[in-house]
């Protein structure tokens, strides 16, 4: 009966520290649920040491316009990036004309165009490839 008890035990605890160790290592299972902070097109993108900045600028045809018309998005390690699908996929995996969400909780500089950093992107689409790439409407000139 003891013998039992402790088998039973070594199983319960294990089985534990599975499970444990499975849900550490669950991947995310897509972007926030709130509203970004931005919608737009990537206009520039600069790799860097471990992520890199991209300019995301916000065009009538990407939909409503959000928090931000433009923005410097430091792209960092701990920035998640998604494709359509919610699936996670690297800085590498985007380009110029990508059509992205941004999510930013932290300090956004107060330049023209601001610079934060993001929280998630997620890869929302391509911009039309015949069309002039936006501008940041704050850098136009009158």
């Amino acid at each position: 009966m003891r013998m039992e008890r402790a088998r039973l035990a070594v199983t319960v605890a294990v089985a534990g520290a599975l499970i444990a160790a499975l849900a550490a290592c669950s991947p995310t299972v897509g972007p926030p649920a709130e509203e970004p902070a931005l919608r737009g097109v990537i206009t520039m993108l600069t790799p860097g040491e471990g992520g890199g900045v991209v300019r995301v600028v916000w065009h009538e045809d990407t939909g409503e316009r959000r928090e931000l018309d433009a923005c410097d998005v430091t792209v960092g390690v701990e920035t998640e990036v998604f494709d359509e699908g919610g699936a996670l996929i690297g800085l590498a995996d985007l380009a110029e004309r990508d059509v992205v969400d941004v999510w930013i909780s932290g300090p956004i500089a107060e330049s023209y165009p601001p610079q934060a950093t993001a929280d998630a992107i997620q890869l929302m689409g391509r911009f039309d490839a015949m069309r002039p790439l936006p501008i940041p409407p704050g850098l136009l000139s009158p």
